[in-house]
């Protein structure tokens, strides 16, 4: 039997991938007192890999005897120790033991996503691990539900042809697509909006309209315009962008099998709490997750502005950290131009941003993110 050892982090990742890249049939997980092991133990033993628990003390002797007894207990099985993740003391304490007793140890690069033998290369080689972990056990993993799986398939043609045609109007119709997103949020509980007399003299505005309406996303009737339902008044309301960028990674999949999973709309919860928090856009690669925040918004320099931005940037990180670990990745999308104080916090904080006409190569950028191995 082989069996896997392992320290439990709530910000690292690891356990669950190399247990089933290496074909793991029982993962023993230790861990401190004050940590929720639930959600990474329900995720090993949902793939059939048992998982058996203990407490580990911080205490440096009985660490060091506690892993003793356990690889001499386990001394008739493969027993590995999986150095990914834990508290450092703990992880060295256990590497000395396993060394000294000479079984193996490994470690998963969280940014290159490759199996590392620390002490046996003699005889083990390096590899890269499979890609089988899905957006629901990841997130357990980390103890968030998954509320609402939202969506896992692209638009329909109607709807992408005319998210094309929306970025190549980039420069041009800014502030048409800003009216329409207004629109469709202020528009009535029937869905119905009543356009303005300065909106008729918008040849912008109206030049979008006649397009929305050509790709049944409205109907346009004097002066009320009527969203057909409630996706197509998402879509109006800057759900395009949300579809485009699902889109284009839903179509790099063949290019990237590394992309195990993509969802869009996804709303989640920590912790069995209260508080919900949406994804635009959500995925595994590389067994790391990726998480997109679409905004077609203005971020000027007003003070509001700024506000908004500081808010996006940092919804971003939290949601990356807490559900992704510190392997967790993060981009921001903006179809309006992203001012030099949000970049540069964006930067601070490892958030990939794409904005404006960048957006004309989206996919280039895209690529770019998932390929990161930082």
């Amino acid at each position: 039997m082989q069996i896997h050892l392992a320290i439990f982090h709530p910000k690292h990742a690891g356990i669950l991938s190399a247990a089933l890249t290496l074909g793991a049939e029982k993962v023993i997980l230790l861990y401190h007192p004050q940590d929720d092991i639930s959600g990474l133990k329900s995720a090993i033993q949902a793939r059939g890999i048992k998982c058996e628990d203990g407490l580990i003390d911080f205490d440096t002797q009985l660490a060091r005897e506690h892993f003793a007894q356990l690889i001499e207990t386990h001394q008739q099985h493969d027993i590995i120790f999986n150095a990914s993740s834990g508290y450092n003391k703990l992880v060295l304490l256990a590497f000395e033991q396993f060394t000294n007793f000479g079984y193996p140890v490994f470690l998963v690069d969280k940014f290159t996503d490759e199996l590392h033998w620390l002490n046996e290369k003699h005889t083990h080689k390096d590899i890269h691990l499979s890609h089988e972990i899905k957006l629901k056990e990841y997130l357990k993993s980390f103890n968030t539900q998954i509320i609402d799986s939202g969506q896992t398939s692209p638009e329909d043609k109607a709807s992408r042809e005319l998210t094309q045609w929306i970025v190549s109007q980039l420069g041009q119709a800014d502030r048409a697509i800003g009216s329409i997103n207004y629109m469709a949020m202020s528009a009535d509980i029937n869905h119905r909006y009543t356009l303005q007399q300065n909106d008729f003299k918008n040849h912008h505005l109206q030049q979008l309209l006649d397009h929305f309406a050509a790709a049944g996303k409205l109907t346009i009737r004097g002066k009320k315009i009527k969203f057909t339902d409630d996706a197509s008044r998402f879509y109006c309301n800057g759900g395009w962008l949300e579809n485009h960028v699902f889109a284009l990674l839903y179509g790099m999949r063949k290019q990237r099998p590394q992309l195990a999973d993509l969802a869009k709309g996804m709303t989640v919860v920590r912790d069995q709490g209260k508080v919900r928090n949406e994804i635009d856009v959500a995925a595994i690669c590389h067994n790391r997750l990726h998480i997109i925040e679409c905004k077609t918004r203005r971020f000027g320099n007003s003070k509001a502005d700024k506000s908004a931005a500081n808010t996006a940037i940092y919804r971003l990180d939290t949601i990356k950290s807490l559900a992704g670990g510190h392997s967790g990745k993060a981009m921001l999308v903006s179809y309006q131009p992203l001012n030099k104080y949000t970049l540069s916090r964006a930067k601070d904080l490892g958030i990939y941003c794409c904005s404006h006409t960048q957006l004309k190569q989206l996919e280039r950028h895209l690529f770019k993110f998932i390929d990161q191995t930082n």
